[in-house]
């Protein structure tokens, strides 16, 4: 008898460990390599939430004091601090280490998500279009310069990537299977494989509990499924759906029960504050155009030609199969949740990130179908990947790296045995420039500016608000004199100063962005007990002309006065 020929859909692996262990091996060069900034939640919405659960410190922006996000998220990274913290204290590390390490950790993990997302995203493509789709696609992942950039960064966004990757692999993939015979395509009903539904389910339920909006995704493919299901097999997907979301549920209501202190549903007052009472416009615009003309040429850079092509030919063709096609599936659901995402007025090129993998899988689908030589194809694959580099190396190397290599210049002059110890540190920067607590570490006392949005202001109100980063912007010189007490400088009272009732006070590392040098200089004047201690290069160019220039830090003389002030 001769030997079963294997399913030609499924990526087979001459070695899956060998494989998945040189993507893991890729990703964490990747993540202990980035040295650049690229929003604030990467901290604030994952790392900081953790570090205030295990260590009691930490700044808690708004959402998570209005009940705005699921503890789901920061849990994981805060199971990492507890358990490194832990061995660190059991075998003795120096505090430097210590803080080290503890960096290092919540990267790591990430690295790991990274890499489930680029092999699960290979094993989908082969399953549904074959070995040769899902080792490009492979190639597409790896090769991606927003992938390198953002996958192995703390976003809620990175996981939610990674988790809907895992759960398309396991999704019923068609649920109607055609069958060439002859002339004709005769549809015949497939098998739901239970176990694999409801990992599909389990994984897709945290990317939802993650980030709500994900349930777009999955209400359009669960609609296909539905739709093309017998009766029998409709009652069963009704049934996993409703069992393993419950269950999802009922556990993240516990855990957000557990952290907030009391029943709380978070993405209802997501859809609230965001949609209601509209909050997130505070936090920019954007034309109805913004994903397609901005979003997803960044997210695919040199693979968008071979990206278009393959959403037109799965719609078109797919279509004419009465759209039983996975390809048409997935192509009409990028579709879908980018033109959902385009109504919004608040966009940002991350929340189209889940959608990569998939337009990834299609790329590769198509283009393996090219009738080009194989050489040709491969020299054609080579070239689209290089020229992903340079742009993964400005973006994860220059751009933005000065907020990155400031905070940890400061973790490493807080330790206590470091001659350049500092107590105190204010940023007079636009808010959520930099890593917090969980990236500075270290005892000492922190400031910066705020940027709390207009919570339960009428539409006039709102109108005129002005948050704290604003202020000071509008008027640096007028923010400071109203603020802080006089600035210490030779021959001055440093008692007097101290008991000025003012809000803030001068710490021993002042932080500030080149655009802001000639005012703090003429503030301060030339008798000042500051000096430029510090200097880091951070962009060529920013679209916030506030960040614009170098990040410089001040240091005050030793032996001068400072202040305690107020702090986070």
């Amino acid at each position: 008898m001769s030997p079963k020929s294997p399913d030609p859909r499924v990526l087979r692996f001459s070695s899956t460990s060998l494989i998945f262990f040189s993507i893991l091996s890729f990703r964490l060069l990747n993540a202990l390599t980035i040295r650049t900034f690229f929003q604030p939640d990467e901290f604030f919405q994952s790392l900081e939430p953790a570090w205030k659960m295990v260590f009691g410190e930490g700044w808690l922006t708004w959402e998570w004091k209005n009940q705005l996000r699921s503890i789901a998220h920061p849990a994981l990274f805060a199971a990492i601090y507890k358990s490194v913290n832990f061995i660190s204290n059991l075998i003795g590390l120096q505090t430097s280490t210590k803080a080290e390490v503890l960096a290092v950790a919540p990267k790591v993990l990430q690295a790991v998500f990274a890499a489930l997302g680029d092999y699960f995203t290979a094993k989908l493509a082969g399953k549904l279009f074959g070995g040769a789709a899902g080792w490009t696609s492979l190639w597409f992942s790896v090769g991606s310069a927003f992938h390198f950039f953002c996958s192995t960064r703390t976003f809620s966004n990175s996981l939610e990537t990674s988790m809907t990757t895992t759960a398309l692999y396991y999704w019923p993939w068609p649920q109607l299977i055609t069958k060439e015979r002859g002339a004709k395509s005769v549809v015949v009903e497939g098998q739901i494989d239970r176990k694999e539904l409801q990992l599909s389910l389990l994984f897709a339920a945290f990317a939802c509990i993650l980030r709500p909006t994900n349930v777009l995704i999955w209400s359009s493919l669960g609609l296909f499924l539905i739709y093309h299901s017998s009766s029998r097999d409709r009652v069963r997907i009704v049934t996993e759906v409703v069992t393993v979301g419950f269950t999802a549920l009922v556990l993240n209501a516990v855990a957000d029960h557990q952290y907030y202190g009391v029943w709380t549903f978070p993405p209802m007052k997501f859809l609230e504050f965001n949609l209601v009472q509209s909050l997130s416009v505070f936090y920019g615009s954007n034309p109805w155009h913004y994903y397609l003309s901005q979003g997803l040429p960044l997210l695919l850079t040199s693979f968008l030609p071979v990206t278009m092509y393959a959403l037109y030919s799965f719609l078109s063709r797919s279509l004419m199969e009465h759209g039983t096609a996975a390809g048409f599936q997935l192509a009409s659901t990028t579709v879908l949740v980018t033109s959902v995402y385009s109504l919004i007025s608040h966009k940002e090129f991350r929340f189209i990130y889940p959608l990569l993998p998939i337009l990834h899988v299609l790329s590769a689908a198509k283009f393996e179908n090219l009738s080009w030589r194989t050489s040709t194809k491969k020299w054609v694959l080579i070239g689209m990947i290089v020229l992903n580099i340079p742009v993964a190396w400005y973006s994860t190397q220059v751009h933005q790296r000065g907020v990155v290599d400031v905070v940890e210049w400061l973790r490493k002059t807080g330790n206590a045995d470091n001659p350049e110890k500092w107590n105190s540190v204010g940023f007079l920067m636009p808010c959520h420039s930099t890593g917090w607590r969980s990236s500075v570490m270290g005892d000492g006392e922190m400031w910066a500016l705020e940027c709390e949005p207009p919570i339960g202001l009428s539409s006039e109100e709102r109108l005129a608000y002005l948050d704290e980063a604003d202020r000071f912007y509008a008027s640096p010189t007028e923010f400071l004199e109203t603020k802080f007490p006089t600035p210490p400088s030779t021959g001055r009272n440093p008692m007097k100063r101290m008991l000025e009732e003012k809000t803030h006070q001068w710490p021993d590392r002042l932080v500030f962005f080149g655009a802001l040098e000639d005012i703090i200089k003429s503030y301060l004047g030339p008798d000042t007990e500051y000096e430029e201690c510090k200097r880091f290069f951070n962009s060529h160019a920013h679209d916030d002309s506030r960040r614009e220039g170098d990040v410089i830090i001040y240091c005050l003389r030793k032996g001068a006065a400072g202040g305690a002030g107020s702090f986070i």
